[in-house]
């Protein structure tokens, strides 16, 4: 067995610090160009109509909910975390906190 396919000498990836061992891919994972269509069988347009009623609907609150959704080049809908403001209430009134 080479030592290219032994499985035994592969380094540590990047990550968490300490003794961490990860899998890293042999080609970078954006090769495909960005307005590249993939079919997936999903209604591509009815999702961005679904984002775009979701986002009216909180226009008038202080939570945005919509923020962290992305339309992925398959036209899935992918959603990530998006931290919130900090506030606190005094009062019952909200105060933002300012860093």
């Amino acid at each position: 067995m080479s030592q290219e396919s032994n499985p035994t000498a592969a380094q540590p990836g990047k990550g968490a610090a300490g003794d961490q061992w990860a899998v890293q891919t042999a080609q970078p994972t954006n090769v495909n160009p960005a307005d590249e269509r993939i079919p997936s069988g999903v209604d591509v347009e009815q999702n961005k109509h679904q984002l775009e009623a979701a986002a009216q609907q909180e226009e008038d609150t202080d939570l945005k909910t919509t923020d962290g959704y992305v339309i992925t080049e398959s036209g899935q809908i992918d959603n990530f975390a998006v931290e919130p403001p900090m506030y606190y209430e005094k009062d019952g009134q909200r105060v933002e906190i300012k860093e």
